[in-house]
């Protein structure tokens, strides 16, 4: 993103805008923003109220967390992490192409793996399913410090709470959003060497208000990147040859030599994003962002919307209320426990006589022998000392817990295997029980897959302004193997090759299993097809055996390969795979002729001619 450094904004009204946004996002949100606080509180084990808390420690009793939440959320994320969502790109106009779609989706994966992009996702949907929401951000910079090469990047955001998103954002993947503010705390000597020109006065507070006391500390120093929409009016052209225009971007005398025609206006808006990172008093860098979306996705977990107020959530809010009852009934058995007397032992007086300092460390050391008189103190036969027993815990408070635990298995909508039907049930029913639980949840991975397509529209989008000169860029497939290709390459004839600036297109996601999952489904489908038919690899066993996950596999597949004329045919060229293959046949019939004639040097003119009309 270009960018000028330390503008003169002593009086810049966009100043006074960026504090009016934080304002409004802090007025609008701070019901959300508390108990979603409280949620990552709750979550990390936070579950006693303060004033029990207090009161138990004062009287030296326990005070114990067990903390089930943690354990069913990371069931979630974990399930997810095993089958994150997929971004592939697919035309949508006449000038779009299906290799160059395909070069997009490696590009994309090339992005995504460059920038780590799994641990921006995992960490927004982390935050979404702990407390509701989440954030993540695509960056533009450049390759090298010796270039002018672009690169995209996807980021996490490590701090959900330092981002003020457009309270009138309604769209799941906030493609709508037209304000979105990011602070960032930074010491005051680090300010200072990263922005030298700023002004001294802007480091320290000047008692002008609540809103300045927000953003300048005594040794810290508030800085924003602040991104809103401008959108100025235009006329829009359609001229005779299809093409689409903006007034102000053409001259009458260029339509002319083009021998070009208005054929239609319309009046319209240019959409524009500027950026600014800003201070309480001083704009430090401004710029303009290239696309037309603001670069950062929320995640989001539970919306609705209540006496048109928005509430979001994610599993923890409805489920403290039963957390807490569960870490009460364990703490009150295990206090039960934990005061319940010794088992005490019942001997007539006078048994102990001269064994008075065993029987009293008998409760607390593991003797190996107890000795005693058999009469008592009056010299009367005794009976055999025996222990009493204590009272057992009370069996209300255990069929209590135990409800308990299943209420909150209930709310959260995850359950434990041993709750379902066991027996001898086949592999499609329990793929089928799995499937049921992870239903219960699924609305967090289908807005993760909202967000993980919106980051694809944000590259698409970026991708004609980052990737518009001749380069070379790595592109993964599907399988995760890379490979090297040249985009907008001018041929001799002047055509431009592998153009990704040019065409429409969109991204659809590939959700469920990922490829090596695919693969080893695809290797279980196969093997009884194989052993139903063997002549089958003689046609396909090249793609049997590259499926399997063995050293050497690959080895023995090209092996079998290098003998079966079906697996030769490249799928990536733009020949048909059935003319491919006529010309592969043609081909072996030139060079069976072609041994015939050198077999018998006087076979007839008319073999020689069918073998020139074959080859051509």
């Amino acid at each position: 993103m270009a960018y000028d450094s330390v503008a003169d904004s002593q009086s810049d009204g966009r100043i006074q805008e960026a504090k009016d946004f934080l304002r409004l996002c802090n007025d609008s949100d701070s019901n959300n923003r508390a108990e979603a606080l409280d949620d990552v509180r709750f979550a990390a084990g936070d579950q006693w109220p303060v004033e029990i808390q207090n009161s138990r420690t004062l009287e030296a009793r326990p005070c114990l967390t067990i903390n089930k939440i943690g354990a069913y959320k990371r069931q979630v994320v974990y399930n997810t992490r095993q089958q994150r969502p997929r971004i592939k790109v697919h035309g949508m106009n006449s000038q779009a192409d299906e290799k160059i779609a395909d070069i997009l989706t490696g590009i994309c994966r090339h992005i995504e793996n460059q920038s780590d992009a799994d641990q921006a996702y995992d960490h927004a949907f982390e935050y979404a399913v702990r407390m509701g929401w989440g954030y993540l951000r695509v960056e533009t910079d450049y390759v090298r410090d010796d270039t002018f090469d672009q690169e995209i990047y996807i980021r996490p955001i490590r701090n959900p709470f330092t981002v003020y998103y457009d309270p009138n954002s309604v769209r799941p993947d906030g493609s709508d959003a037209e304000k979105v503010m990011i602070t960032e705390v930074i010491p005051k000597d680090v300010f200072r060497k990263l922005y030298p020109n700023a002004p001294e006065d802007s480091l320290h507070a000047r008692g002008t208000g609540d809103m300045d006391s927000e953003w300048i500390m005594k040794e810290d120093i508030r800085i924003a990147e602040y991104f809103y929409v401008v959108r100025e009016e235009a006329t829009l052209l359609k001229l005779s040859d299809g093409s689409e225009m903006y007034e102000d971007e053409v001259k009458k005398e260029e339509l002319d030599e083009l021998g070009l025609i208005i054929i239609d206006k319309r009046k319209t808006c240019k959409k524009q994003i500027k950026w600014i990172k800003l201070t309480a008093n001083t704009i430090l860098e401004e710029g303009i962002w290239p696309g037309k979306y603001i670069p950062i996705v929320p995640v989001y977990g539970n919306q609705l919307i209540i006496e048109n107020k928005h509430k979001i959530y994610g599993i923890t809010r409805m489920s403290k209320d039963a957390q807490r009852m569960y870490n009460f009934w364990t703490t009150s058995i295990t206090e039960s426990v934990a005061l319940a007397p010794k088992p005490k032992w019942l001997i007539a007086e006078g048994q102990d006589e001269g064994h008075e300092t065993e029987w009293a460390q008998a409760n607390i050391k593991a003797t190996a022998v107890l000795r005693f008189k058999q009469t008592d103190i009056d010299g009367r036969p005794a009976p055999v000392p025996t222990r009493i027993q204590p009272e057992p815990p009370p069996t209300g408070v255990l069929t209590a817990l135990q409800q308990v635990d299943l209420d909150l298995k209930s709310v959260l909508g995850v359950f434990d295997p041993n709750q379902q039907p066991t027996g001898n049930i086949s592999g499609k029913a329990l793929t089928g029980q799995q499937q049921q639980i992870d239903l219960t949840n699924y609305n967090f991975y289908d807005n993760l897959t909202r967000s993980i397509a919106m980051v694809g529209k944000i590259i698409l989008d970026l991708v004609p302004h980052i990737y518009d000169t001749q380069r070379v860029l790595r592109i993964i497939g599907d399988d995760g193997k890379p490979e090297m290709v040249t985009i907008n390459e001018r041929n001799a004839a002047g055509e431009i090759m592998n153009n990704v600036t040019v065409g429409e297109y969109d991204v659809v996601m590939d959700t469920g299993p990922g490829y090596n999952s695919k693969r080893i489904e695809a290797v279980e489908t196969m093997m009884p097809l194989f052993q139903k038919d063997p002549q089958l690899m003689n046609i396909a066993g090249d793609l049997f055996i590259r499926n399997m996950d063995f050293p050497g596999a690959d080895t023995i597949a090209d092996r079998l390969a290098t003998m079966n004329p079906l697996a030769q045919i490249d799928e990536k060229s733009d020949i048909p795979p059935r003319v491919q293959m006529a010309l592969k046949q043609s081909q072996e019939q030139v060079k069976q002729m072609q041994q015939q004639l050198q077999q018998h040097p006087t076979i007839s003119s008319h073999v020689l001619i069918q073998i020139h009309t074959s080859f051509h």
